[in-house]
């Protein structure tokens, strides 16, 4: 029994033993697979500028792509202070500096210097060198300076090391030091030593002597501390080190270190005549900004170094921008206050976007008031997230009800408010005023928030949430998850006027939308695409129902809370209003079969504001208003095969009947337009005829001769008992009506 114990024993010990032998092997494995541990290089193309231009297209036919391709020579993206220079070009004395002070044995190692790097490991532990001892080879910063990752975390450490040997194996040591040369930086906002050469000492690259060549090796270490022109001392003690690793190393004599120790550092005086391109204009720097965030994700790098790529990579950006729309509206907010001034006196902010329908092109941006006087500043057009107010009608109730069979153009809904469940009447109106039986034309047509929430309630929020993600529109499922949010747009973090612009296109799209862009693709400075913009492209709601909901903002325009508008004199203009609590944003949205343009007004920090007109519908008509001078403005919205017109009661919503036209108020025949299968087939029975007093109305029970009275039909409708409550029909419902 002993020996069975003892066996036992030695077998649990073995397994123990091998299991901790085999951790550390597993825990490298699973370290290994986590790490990436490559990178992409193509984009470090060896070309002779460092000017990235656009290139707008004078199309024939935007939406097939026929246009030729034009360059915008005043929206050029640059920096003087980077210039792509050849191996060839850079003088020896600067190629062995860089390698004295930086490197000494580069032409030696595969990408690593295990030497140093081992030695400064031992330094990250033990800290015998507080100079910061580095073990990175030229290879190892040439990485750092793609990737902009410069953290001390041991895993980042790991993955510059594979990356670094990977980089050796496909290119050859010119190749990376070339490369190097090229992209470090070397204060001053200036990036290689070609543009070095001449920001600091005023000099092309075979002009420079030693002591300069030594200067400009100096820096990288420490841009800042060691800036020839800001910290020249700092300078000169750091180039002597330089020659003196390059005389120990024999990449120089003895006569040449002492001729260089002894030259003054000349810095070129007029430095700061070397500026970079001006302000961009607001579709530039929107171009920039999707081109930047669409090369870090193709090409695996961080925010900093796309932006570094587009700044001095030579690039060619193919813009989908209209540059004479976006030069007018840029006048329009640079120029004209007349549009923005508020009752106290102070400037609320505003931004607009123009879209082209069929393809969601950018034609023009415009972030906010004034001229814009620097770059990476707020745009409000694709930044700022507000409450959208009545424009998210449409989108969130309207079009998804019309879509789903739940109404059609002359549905009738009663505006009238909810009783809710503290005895108070919710929603309100604006202006405040409840109306009545009216058709759903008529209700997006003022806008009427009690049928909006009506509407939601038989439609339910699930599903209008639904297609408010189709319509890329952003909520917030929890907090949003209420009739003020989704019927009356109260959304908690809003959404850009970009976004909801786009959403509109799908109306004037025969139901199609498609992912908003600003470019179409892409070159490097040698003409090979690296960057092509896919744009996808999904049916939110059928062709019918986009062309009934046309018709309907169509209406707010013609005659409805946008009835100012001038552009509909020109041509066939749709749109919608929006208004948020307290007054504090002002929305619309409109287009024509040309373009989709938003617009918004309001303060950063909401302020309520009291216009009789809406600002952004006056912005709206002056840009597009110039956006049609030169188009056919006889073409209107396009019908579908599938749309039917015919005529209803604007009481009922249902077929007329003989008494419709002989309502005390007028003829109530109206045309709607229909999908097929959602046509009203019954006739309408709410106008029932009754004899009514001559003078003053009231309801006739007796025998009167017939010159004291007149046949007319009222309204067989009851409705609940609303306490303190007044609606503007009420006089004609035939229970209302006084009796003689």
């Amino acid at each position: 029994m002993k020996v069975k114990k003892k066996s036992t024993t030695k077998k649990l010990l073995l397994i123990f033993l091998i299991t901790l032998l085999c951790l550390p092997i597993i825990s490298g494995i699973i370290i290994y697979n986590s790490l990436n541990k490559d990178i992409d290089i193509s984009l470090l193309s060896k070309g002779t500028t460092s000017v990235t231009k656009i290139f707008y297209f004078d199309y024939e036919d935007r939406k097939n792509r026929v246009g030729v391709p034009t360059e915008l020579t005043d929206e050029a993206i640059f920096t003087t202070r980077s210039e792509w220079c050849s191996i060839y070009e850079i003088p020896n004395n600067l190629k062995n500096a860089f390698i004295a002070i930086e490197d000494k044995r580069f032409y030696e190692h595969d990408g690593v210097d295990w030497l140093r790097t081992s030695k400064a490991l031992l330094n990250y532990v033990f800290k015998f060198d507080k100079s910061g001892y580095g073990g990175s080879t030229i290879t190892q910063q040439l990485i750092k300076n793609i990737t902009g990752e410069n953290d001390f975390s041991p895993k980042r450490k790991l993955e510059e090391i594979f990356r670094a040997l990977n980089i050796e194996k496909r290119m050859s040591k010119n190749e990376i030091l070339e490369s190097y040369l090229n992209v470090v930086y070397m204060s001053e906002n200036c990036y290689g030593v070609c543009a070095a050469s001449k920001v600091y000492f005023n000099k092309d690259l075979n002009e420079l002597t030693l002591a300069e060549c030594a200067s400009l090796a100096s820096i990288v270490q420490n841009p800042s501390k060691y800036d020839p022109y800001s910290n020249p001392k700092n300078n000169v003690k750091r180039r002597n080190i330089v020659l003196k690793e390059m005389l120990s190393q024999s990449f120089i004599t003895l006569d040449e270190y002492n001729d260089a120790i002894n030259e003054d550092l000349n810095v070129n005086s007029k430095i700061d005549n070397f500026k970079s391109s001006g302000t961009y204009s607001w579709y530039t720097e929107a171009l920039i900004k999707e081109v930047t965030e669409d090369l870090s994700k193709t090409y695996n790098l961080n925010e900093r170094s796309a932006r570094q790529l587009i700044l001095k990579g030579g690039l060619n950006v193919y813009a989908l921008l209209d540059p004479d729309l976006q030069s007018y509206a840029e006048k329009v907010y640079a120029n004209n206050k007349a549009y923005f001034e508020n009752q106290n006196g102070t400037y609320p902010q505003s931004s607009c976007v123009v879209i082209d329908p069929y393809t969601s092109d950018i034609l023009a941006i415009v972030g906010g008031v004034g001229k814009k006087e620097g770059n990476l500043i707020y745009n409000r057009a694709s930044q700022a997230k507000r409450p959208l107010g009545s424009v998210i009608k449409p989108l969130s109730v309207y079009s998804p009800a019309l879509e789903q069979n739940i109404i059609n153009y002359s549905t009738v809904y009663d505006d009238t408010p909810i009783k809710l469940l503290n005895n108070e009447y919710w929603p309100k109106n604006s202006p405040n005023k409840y109306r009545g039986l009216v058709p759903i034309s008529y209700a997006v047509e003022h806008s009427i928030n009690t049928v909006a929430v009506k509407v939601l309630k038989d439609l339910s929020i699930d599903t209008s949430m639904k297609y408010l993600n189709k319509f890329n529109i952003h909520t917030d499922e929890e907090r949003d998850y209420n009739e003020s949010s989704i019927a009356l747009g109260q959304l908690t973090y809003g959404d850009t006027l970009l976004n909801v612009t786009n959403a509109y296109t799908s109306f004037a799209n025969g139901g199609y939308i498609s992912t908003p862009k600003t470019y179409l693709y892409v070159t490097d400075n040698n003409g090979n695409k690296i960057l092509e913009k896919e744009s996808t492209t999904k049916k939110v709601i059928s062709e019918e129902s986009a062309y009934i909901m046309t018709m309907m903002l169509k209406n707010v325009v013609d005659s409805g809370t946008a009835s100012y508008l001038t552009l509909k004199d020109i041509v066939e203009t749709a749109g919608k209003t929006g208004t948020t609590s307290n007054n504090e944003d002002k929305w619309f949205v409109g287009y024509t079969p040309y373009y989709v343009c938003g617009v918004w007004t309001g303060y950063d920090t909401p302020v309520a504001m009291n216009y009789i007109k809406n600002p952004s519908c006056l912005i709206f008509d002056n840009i597009m208003n110039y956006a049609h001078k030169n188009l056919d403005c006889a073409k209107g919205f396009d019908e579908p095969i599938g749309i039917f017109k015919q005529e209803f009661c604007f009481d009922s919503g249902f077929l007329p009947s003989n008494n419709c036209e002989k309502d005390l108020r007028g003829n109530r025949i109206m045309i709607g337009y229909y999908k097929f299968g959602n046509i009203p087939k019954e006739n309408c029975e709410i106008h029932k005829m009754v004899d009514v007093d001559a003078s003053d109305g009231s309801i006739l029970n007796g025998f009167v001769p017939f010159w004291k009275k007149r046949r007319v039909a009222l309204l067989n409708y009851e409705r609940e008992e609303l306490d303190g409550i007044q609606v503007s029909d009420e006089e004609y419902l035939i229970n209302n009506r006084k009796k003689n």
